[in-house]
Order: C-alpha cells, then sequence, then structure tokens
C-alpha cells in the first residue's frame, strides 16, 4: 500500500474507534430517570427487571416517587435525567424555566381500556352524570385530573357552568369520600374505579378512546443535547419492554402488583394493560393541554410544541 493510502486508511481506522468508543461511553453512562407506581409506568419497571436497559449497554436506575410533586421537586433539583407523567407537568415546568421536554408518548387509553373514570357514589340517588356534576365532582384542582374531568363532562356534553368540582388532591381520600357519599361523583384512575365499582360505584363516564390521557417520557433538555444516543437506547429498551407486555401478560403481573400498587382485591383479576408502539407526543393533544393550562392562568408564558417536545428519539 502506498504511504499516502495508508495513512488515510489509518486516520479512518482512529476516527472509527473514536467515535465508537465516544458511542461506549454515551451509552454506558449512569443516569436516574424518575415515575410514580401508576399503570402507566409498567414498562419502565419490566425493562429494568428484565435486563433490557443492560442489553442497550445502559446502566439506568428506576426511582419511583410517592407523589408527583416529589418527583417534580427531585427533576428540577437535577437528581434525575428524567421522567415519566402526564402532559401537563413538563408543560407548566418548562414554562417556568425549567429545561425539559418530552420525547415519547408510552400509553393512551384506546377503545378497548380505560385509565380514569367519573364515578357516582353508592348511596347516590341520582346516577345520572349532569346531576351528579351538578351536585360535585371531586379531582384535584389545576391537574391533569382536573383536565380530564372537564374534557369528559364536555364530551357528555354536561354544560360547564352547572357543573361544580370539589378540590380533594389526595387520591385515597378521594376514594374514600366517593364511597362514604361524601361526594356524589368522583374522578379516579384506575386500577381504583375498578375497586370502586367492586364496592358499588358506578361508572358514568370514562376517557375509554378518547384519546386524552396520554402518559409521556421527558428529559432535561441538557442530558438530550449530550446524551442523544443514551436516550435512543432508552427508549428501545422501554419499546421492548411493551412489546413483552404484551406478549407475555401473565409473567409480568407480579411485577404490575408491587411496583404499581395493585390493590390486593385485584392482584390476580385485573387486566393487564396494552402497550402501544412509542410515537411522538400528538400536537393536537398537547396544544389542548396547554391552552387549558393558558386559560387556566397555570401558565402565562408563550410556548410552542417545539419548545416542548424534542422530535428525533423515537425510531
Amino acid at each position: 500500500m502506498k504511504p499516502g493510502k495508508f495513512f488515510i486508511a489509518f486516520v479512518l481506522f482512529i476516527t472509527l474507534l473514536i467515535a465508537a468508543a465516544s458511542q461506549a461511553a454515551e451509552k454506558t453512562q449512569p443516569f436516574k430517570f424518575g415515575t410514580i407506581p401508576v399503570l402507566q409506568s409498567l414498562p419502565l419497571f419490566v425493562a429494568s427487571e428484565k435486563g433490557f436497559f443492560k442489553e442497550q449497554d445502559l446502566n439506568v436506575e428506576i426511582v419511583t416517587f410517592n407523589s408527583a410533586m416529589e418527583k417534580d421537586i427531585a427533576f428540577t433539583s437535577g437528581q434525575i435525567a428524567g421522567y415519566f407523567g402526564d402532559i401537563m407537568t413538563p408543560a407548566v415546568l418548562a414554562a417556568n424555566g425549567a429545561k425539559i421536554k418530552m420525547v415519547a408518548t408510552n400509553f393512551n387509553t384506546t377503545g378497548e381500556q380505560r385509565m380514569f373514570a367519573i364515578l357516582a357514589s353508592p348511596k347516590a340517588k341520582q346516577q345520572d352524570l349532569a346531576i351528579v356534576a351538578g351536585s360535585g365532582i371531586a379531582t384535584g384542582s389545576n391537574t391533569i385530573t382536573e383536565y380530564l374531568t372537564v374534557r369528559l363532562l364536555a364530551l357528555k356534553k354536561v354544560p360547564r357552568e352547572s357543573t361544580r368540582l370539589v378540590d380533594i388532591k389526595s387520591i385515597p381520600i378521594r376514594m374514600q369520600m366517593l364511597l362514604s357519599d361524601q361526594v356524589s361523583g368522583a374522578l379516579l384512575p384506575e386500577p381504583l374505579a375498578t375497586l370502586a365499582e367492586t364496592k358499588g360505584a358506578k361508572a358514568l363516564a370514562d376517557d375509554r378512546g378518547r384519546g386524552i390521557s396520554a402518559t409521556v417520557l421527558a428529559f432535561n433538555t441538557s442530558f438530550l443535547d449530550h446524551n442523544p444516543a443514551a436516550v435512543r437506547s432508552f427508549l428501545t429498551a422501554i419499546e421492548k419492554a411493551s412489546a413483552y407486555i404484551n406478549e407475555h401478560p401473565d409473567e409480568v403481573r407480579g411485577i404490575m402488583n408491587k411496583a404499581c400498587k395493585v390493590p390486593e382485591p385485584l392482584q390476580k383479576s385485573f387486566p393487564i394493560p396494552r402497550f402501544p408502539r412509542l410515537s411522538v407526543p400528538d400536537q393536537v393533544q398537547v396544544g389542548d393541554v396547554y391552552r387549558w393550562l393558558k386559560g387556566k392562568k397555570i401558565i402565562k408564558t408563550t410556548l410552542s410544541y417545539k419548545d416542548l417536545v424534542a422530535d428525533g428519539f423515537v425510531r
């Protein structure tokens, strides 16, 4: 080989080695990812338990928080690189200056499964949705549950002006008040909605097939900029976990019961959710949540879809 060609080949070889080493270093960088123990976060726990992160040469610690507030504090203080949650929280954080963007939607309700329902008290004399709404529906003000309550009532043609919302942010207390007839109705997430039904509550409306209950995966924008390959590998592991859940539902029941805190009476019978392929957060839904937040004056900052969503990570 001529000296010139040898030199070019040598430089190319060294360049490839450096690129490979850089990519490997990026993939193996340890990071923490936060979540709360809800059904929609099941793929995170399955990916961890089944070694799907390790298959991607990732060192990921899934950190579980007892509340969304704890999770948000951990994110804004830099304790975690990213987290699982609803669309609303990243929008609020971004409006308040946090460096965060959503990268993927991992779940949304289909026509066969629900995640939230408005239920009437077992002791309610009237179980008509409009009447129950006028008497009072327990939800959490300025949260995703209020957004869902308002949207579900609108879809059922219940006028907003004739609706009374009762602010009870604690979901367990909300359920207790519903079952004891202290409120006529309440919005509850699964599996508590199903548990309430076993105790006599009646579901009057739910998010089945509505496409309004997306959950997303979000990251610190600095982490996205410096670790794009690691984020894509993370999403690959989540995608594999989602497929595994769909193909082996009985095998993941134990993980779901423990990690997602399924109530004991439902641990053998509650249906395992089916998870879709990851997708880029829907622009229409992101926009609807953003406009609702703006209308409520929860956020005042003008944000575009591109300010909230980082494209190019879902394969």
